[in-house]
């Protein structure tokens, strides 16, 4: 679990090359150029490392109860292999770990653990907690409200600047986006990755 930790902390502080950059340019483009899509660009970055974390995490300790290192939790036990995997893991009793990692991997390459909701039912494989949010925001000295409100409006905007290039509708111009609102949510996401990381661990 720290290795998932650490990459999470190095895939979110890489945002601030960009950062730099955009710092830079800002200070000696005189034409009027926009460079905000490198701003949207670390805020997107920002979510998918987040993302990624989760995964990395739920699998990881999802590994370490296959392996009888952690307890189980009631989601856990509820996770489903097909024949064949089974098959696989008997027969190969050295490798079953790894074909129980891949299987993992497989079956999560399809969901996306970004909104809170969908962060604590991955969070329930491994950490079998009732108030996974109300734990998370305590360690980060905010209300449970603010913290997963916080969350869904980082998220929501990603998905605003992925799907529809930051417009609200076809009729206006792109969203403002500010370079402090940029650091702002990747402080937030430190901070969130860290909390999460403690209550798992």
């Amino acid at each position: 679990m720290q290795q998932s930790y650490q990459r999470f902390i190095e895939l979110v502080k890489d945002t601030e090359n960009v950062e730099a950059l955009y710092a830079y340019f800002e200070k000696v483009i005189t034409a009027p150029i926009d460079i905000s899509d490198l701003l949207r660009w670390q805020w997107v970055q920002c979510v998918s490392a987040f993302d990624k974390f989760v995964h990395d995490l739920v699998r990881a300790g999802m590994l370490e109860i296959f392996l009888g290192n952690r307890a189980s939790t009631p989601k856990y036990n509820t996770f489903q292999i097909d024949v064949q995997t089974y098959a696989d893991m008997i027969n190969n009793s050295v490798d079953a770990s790894l074909i129980f990692e891949r299987k993992i991997v497989m079956k999560h390459s399809f969901l996306a653990f970004q909104d809170p909701v969908k962060v604590a039912e991955a969070l329930a494989f491994i950490w079998n907690e009732s108030d996974k949010w109300g734990k998370i925001s305590n360690l980060m000295g905010m209300t449970k409200y603010d913290c997963t409100t916080y969350l869904k409006n980082i998220v929501i905007r990603r998905n605003q600047i992925v799907h529809e290039g930051d417009y609200t509708d076809y009729l206006s111009k792109r969203q403002d986006i500010f370079s402090q609102d940029v650091l702002d949510i990747r402080n937030y996401i430190l901070k969130l990755g860290k909390a999460i990381y403690d209550c798992v661990k």
